[in-house]
């Protein structure tokens, strides 16, 4: 039986983690930032936590803030085309799942730009090149989008949602940073807490587990139920 685990190439944990972006994107000679997040996240001083420290850093940076949740393939075409406006070098991914779900498939469609209409990206994706970089920093618990290599996209037109699975796809860098998911509002908190306990028990009962997954599972039941615990 042969196992495989892709992950980041960095990924970055605990509070004051996102100054490590400035780092990561100078060190790796990227410029211009397209910063792709919601629009709540920027009305409650969530995302601009990070893009003061482009400012700060006199980093070049442009905002697409009109992700939705369940993103939509028009989402993913607006934002190919903002990045392409812009010139884009590297994406900043800022939120939950529908913010970094929609990130991949805009940097996928950069690199790989027969797949423009979305929805030949379906399934296991045929993809020849690696995506635009994402730095992916989650605003929430639950999705883990930050260090998988699956994403969902809905077809509105079609009244239905598609999984994208491409190893092309997953972030260079992600960044868990405590500080950036404070503002969560309980019911929103509570909830994607309890996506996460479930992912883990999940991944520890499936079939295609093995030792390194079975680590890391056991540690997150082991935390998931402690925390749950303490709020009890």
């Amino acid at each position: 039986m042969v196992n495989r685990i892709i992950l980041n190439e960095t990924s970055y944990f605990g509070r004051g983690a996102i100054n490590e972006i400035i780092n990561e994107i100078r060190n790796r000679g990227l410029r211009k930032v397209a910063v792709v997040t919601d629009p709540d996240l920027i009305k409650f001083n969530v995302a601009t936590k990070v893009t003061e420290l482009f400012k700060q850093a006199g980093i070049e940076y442009y905002i697409y803030d009109h992700i939705k949740a369940n993103p939509t393939i028009q989402n993913v075409q607006e934002g190919v085309t903002f990045c392409k406006n812009h010139d884009a070098e590297v994406i900043v991914a800022i939120g939950g799942g529908s913010s970094i779900d929609t990130s991949k498939a805009i940097a996928v469609i950069m690199t790989n730009p027969e797949f423009a209409d979305v929805r030949s990206l379906e399934g296991a994706s045929q993809t020849r090149n690696k995506a635009l970089p994402i730095i992916a920093v989650s605003t929430t618990s639950g999705t883990a989008a930050e260090v998988t290599i699956n994403y969902v996209i809905t077809d509105t037109e079609n009244n239905r949602k598609f999984v994208c699975v491409d190893a092309h796809d997953i972030p260079i860098v992600a960044v868990i940073d405590p500080d950036m998911c404070e503002s969560m509002p309980k019911g929103l908190c509570a909830s994607t807490g309890m996506d996460a306990l479930v992912h883990a028990i999940e991944g520890y009962i499936t079939k295609a587990a093995w030792e390194l997954t079975d680590m890391m599972h056991l540690k997150a039941l082991v935390r998931g139920f402690a925390n749950q615990l303490k709020e009890i």
